[in-house]
């Protein structure tokens, strides 16, 4: 009896695992950071990178729509020379001029980078940003 009971419990925390690993896969495909953004905020240091991405897309009354992602990017290993970029937080934005708010306080607020594929300062941009 004590046999079955431990099989039961392994076979149990196998299933428990496979869901856990399944749901964390289906989670990471729908935040993406997509290259169709109009701006990234940065900010770099020795170790990490952060990042905010600004999208922007239109709604069916051609009223535009404003989301950010906002991400750090660190060194996948001790001695690696590759990048690993995760997604720390998602949202949208009701006044477009928030933007410079939740990049702050992501750490990303040294430069921006336009869709033009310019570099700008922070004070340029919010000038340009009106």
């Amino acid at each position: 009896m004590k046999k079955n009971a431990v099989i039961i419990l392994i076979i149990g925390l196998i299933l428990a695992q496979v869901a856990i690993i399944a749901y964390s896969y289906i989670n990471d495909d729908k935040a993406v950071v997509k290259d169709d953004y109009i701006a990234v905020f940065k900010s770099e240091s020795g170790e990490s990178v952060n990042a905010t991405y600004l999208y922007v897309t239109k709604k069916k009354n051609k009223k535009k729509k404003y989301t950010y992602i906002n991400t750090k990017s660190t060194y996948s290993g001790y001695d690696s020379t590759n990048w690993t970029e995760k997604i720390t937080k998602t949202g949208t934005l009701k006044k477009r001029k928030k933007i410079f708010e939740i990049a702050k306080k992501n750490n990303a607020y040294s430069y921006v980078r336009y869709e033009d594929g310019k570099i700008y300062s922070i004070e340029e941009f919010k000038k340009m940003f009106k």
